[in-house]
């Protein structure tokens, strides 16, 4: 089955995976030499680590802790956890740290367990030179109560997930996710979709074809595009990968996927559509070269707004049910 540490291999990130996540067993705290580990160009082009010195090993023991630092809130707070830099946990071994981060934050030991693999994956994936970082100008979400006449409505950051976000996976029976490629959430989120289908629920998906046009057309538009066609395709398909793995690694539920080669008005996270009660659409719009981060996001329930939930959901189901626009993915081929 496909893992974290699969996916790192996929993406080049391999051994440096490994090495990270090797680090954060025992009582953490890892020290600079643990970075000659690690090979040498990502020491050099990631770390800032040009030689082999003491004082060049501690310099990019430091870059390390910034990247963490740097990750969404959620990630970080784990990251920390279990790298435990300074013994913040104490002498604390990596089982008993999880198990204290788990009860103070009220999650699931197995659940921390396991998005601790994402986030070292997730923060892998930033370092790439057409990744995102974390913005330099404040976020919406770093100016609230600035008196913005909007500000009360468009409150669901697209990086830095709510509450109400999180919430909702915790007891969805039925997700839709529609979007382009999904990648950091499908990562992020691997535990909680897994568990909509442990419980017998229903996943679908809609995302862009990595071998049509558009994908070419989101590259160009993303804050951060990748230099050739090939990463940009490759990007995409990662998010195959993850889906491919989450269906062999849980048999029960339904999952299905399917690609179109248009681009997408919006991303959209529809839980328990078919609930008069409980049914939540969570959209965020895109922007022209801005980072994810300042996407303008919102939830719509139907229980309050049954017109505008039901006009946003109908875009999703009329693009699924439309066989010229759309072509199912098949998540048992190689």
């Amino acid at each position: 089955m496909t893992t974290p540490a699969e996916i790192a291999e996929l993406l080049g990130f391999g051994s440096a995976f490994r090495v990270l996540r090797d680090s954060v067993t025992d009582t953490g705290n890892p020290p600079p030499e643990m970075l000659l580990k690690i090979p040498e160009d990502f020491r050099r082009d990631v770390l800032g680590v040009g030689g082999t010195t003491a004082e060049e090993l501690r310099a990019g023991l430091t870059r390390l802790r910034a990247l963490v630092d740097e990750a969404p809130l959620e990630e970080s707070l784990r990251l920390q956890m279990a790298f435990n830099f300074d013994l913040a946990y104490g002498q604390r071994a990596w089982t008993a740290r999880v198990d204290k981060f788990a009860r103070e934050n009220h999650v699931a030991v197995t659940q921390t367990r396991k998005k601790v693999d994402s986030d070292l994956l997730n923060l892998l994936i930033r370092t790439r030179s057409a990744a995102e970082k974390r913005p330099e100008v404040p976020t919406p979400a770093e100016l609230v109560g600035q008196g913005s006449t909007v500000e009360p409505f468009f409150d669901q950051d697209y990086v830095r997930n709510t509450k109400e976000f999180l919430d909702q996976w915790c007891t969805a029976a039925t997700v839709d996710m529609f979007g382009f490629g999904h990648n950091r959430m499908l990562i992020s989120y691997s535990y909680e979709l897994q568990e909509v289908l442990r419980r017998g629920g229903r996943i679908r998906v809609l995302l862009q074809d990595p071998d049509g046009e558009a994908i070419i057309q989101a590259n160009f538009r993303s804050s951060t595009p990748k230099a050739a066609e090939k990463d940009a395709r490759d990007q995409q398909r990662v998010g195959l990968a993850t889906l491919a793995s989450l269906r062999r690694q849980v048999k029960g539920g339904s999952l299905e996927v399917r690609s179109y080669d248009i681009m997408p008005p919006f991303t959209a996270y529809f839980f328990d559509a078919d609930s008069e009660s409980d049914a939540a659409a969570f959209l965020w719009f895109w922007s022209w070269r801005q980072a994810s981060s300042w996407r303008p996001g919102f939830v719509v329930r139907r229980a309050h707004d049954q017109l505008w939930f039901d006009r946003f959901y109908n875009q999703f189901t009329a693009l699924w049910s439309d066989d010229e626009v759309t072509t199912p993915i098949p998540l048992d081929s190689p």
